[in-house]
């Protein structure tokens, strides 16, 4: 995968682009959504979605994989109408972040 220099250049890690075949179970104040992740870092993740939710708004994700899951709280940074927003993460178990940590290197591997 190639590191991604589209997006806010504020960033404080560099967000690795993901293949169609990473998705992300989130959820703020109504029931869970599935979509799919365009690209991912440490601190963050853009989500593909045709309903972003408005900036400042909170989130919690879920990630499945062989590895176990991740849980992140976050917050929306910007949306992009019909296309998606990018998440800041806010809070995640240590547990949680070494499994981040793996499936990023992963990701750019």
């Amino acid at each position: 995968m190639k590191i991604s220099s589209r997006g806010r250049e504020n960033r404080r890690n560099a967000r690795v682009e993901v293949s169609k075949g990473l998705w992300v179970a989130w959820r703020s104040d109504g029931p869970s959504t599935v979509s799919r992740v365009r690209d991912l870092s440490m601190g963050g993740i853009f989500i593909e979605t045709q309903a972003p939710l408005e900036e400042a708004s909170r989130i919690l994700l879920l990630f499945s994989l062989p590895e176990g899951e991740i849980r992140i709280e976050g917050l929306v940074r910007y949306k992009r109408e019909k296309e998606g927003m990018g998440v800041e993460f806010t809070s995640m178990s240590p547990a949680d972040r070494v499994r981040l940590r793996e499936l990023v290197q992963r990701l750019n591997a």
